[in-house]
């Protein structure tokens, strides 16, 4: 059940400082940009939608990092060297598939996480290969979601099992290092900063995670493909 997570902790180890060279520049000023949206809604006591301003800057950029992610970690599994440069390229180029993805799949899992929760958990694991299906293979939102639905069928039960895991260890984790900084007196919008840069990087495990999945379930119809010319 749990094989393909110790594999996506043994590939994270591995290329570790890789995915860091990627992701800490390219996140750093959005971090920071939110961080200091975050602190001075905070200071200033302010109400309204100001509150919801990182939430959006951060739901808008996700594409960019999440598609130059993506596009680094298949090419390390190929044993290709990709530039921040290339991967950027690729996540600009994908943003409006992608945004397009996150925002259907998050209005499919929310109704189904109202209706009795479990379908909720269903299309999320279905969805999970969705991003991979628009970066790797230029599809649109539709297709994607759709192939990904196929596709993770085989996978539900081992997905979310993994998911539910990796998501526990990495708010353990999270809890430690901001533990750590306050037992070492950082506090504040530096910590904060800080901290959520930690939590980036170690949450580039989920898309591991999903990558493994997405190319298990490729090999699987390759297979399917050869019996069926057989």
């Amino acid at each position: 059940m749990f094989r393909r997570l110790f594999e996506t902790l043994a590939f994270f180890k591995t290329f570790i400082l890789d995915i860091a060279r990627f992701l800490v520049p390219v996140t750093l000023p959005i971090v920071l940009l939110e961080t200091w949206v975050a602190f001075r809604a905070m200071e200033t006591e302010a109400a309204g939608l100001i509150h919801w301003v990182p939430f959006g800057i951060n739901f808008l950029f996700r594409p960019v990092y999440t598609a130059g992610l993506i596009w680094l970690i298949s090419g390390l599994a190929a044993g290709e060297e990709r530039s921040i440069k290339a991967c950027l390229g690729v996540g600009f180029r994908c943003w409006a598939d992608l945004l397009g993805v996150y925002l259907i799949s998050t209005v499919v899992i929310f109704a189904g996480l109202l209706a009795l929760v479990v379908p909720g958990l269903i299309f999320f694991a279905r969805l999970a290969l969705a991003e991979f299906c628009v970066v790797l293979e230029g599809m649109n939102p539709r297709e994607a979601l759709l192939k990904s639905n196929g596709r993770a069928r085989g996978f539900t039960g081992e997905i979310l099992a993994c998911t539910v895991v990796l998501s526990f260890l990495l708010i353990g984790v999270d809890i430690i290092s901001s533990y750590a900084l306050a037992r070492l007196s950082l506090q504040g919008f530096g910590a904060a900063v800080i901290t959520s840069m930690v939590f980036m990087v170690l949450s580039a495990t989920l898309t591991v995670l999903f990558y493994r999945f997405y190319d298990l379930s490729i090999k699987k119809q390759e297979s399917r493909e050869e019996g069926d010319e057989r």
